[in-house]
């Protein structure tokens, strides 16, 4: 059995630092409040993600589970 797991972790923090540049381009070129506000809390949203995502890998990592 092949284990994706790092992989995945990998590519998910990926998309969302991609995901970050193309809400923080949105959020500029918006052009009223209420689509700022989307965007805003996107990128909130996000970085609460790749947080989680970094601590995810750094616990792989302590447990030998890293490759």
């Amino acid at each position: 059995m092949i284990n994706r797991f790092n992989d995945n972790l990998i590519l998910i923090k990926n998309l969302c630092e991609t995901l970050v540049i193309v809400a923080k381009r949105a959020f500029e070129d918006a052009n009223d409040d209420s689509c700022k506000a989307i965007y805003y809390d996107m990128l909130k949203d996000i970085s609460s993600y790749i947080k989680e995502i970094e601590s995810e890998i750094e616990s792989h990592k302590s447990k030998g589970k890293w490759e």
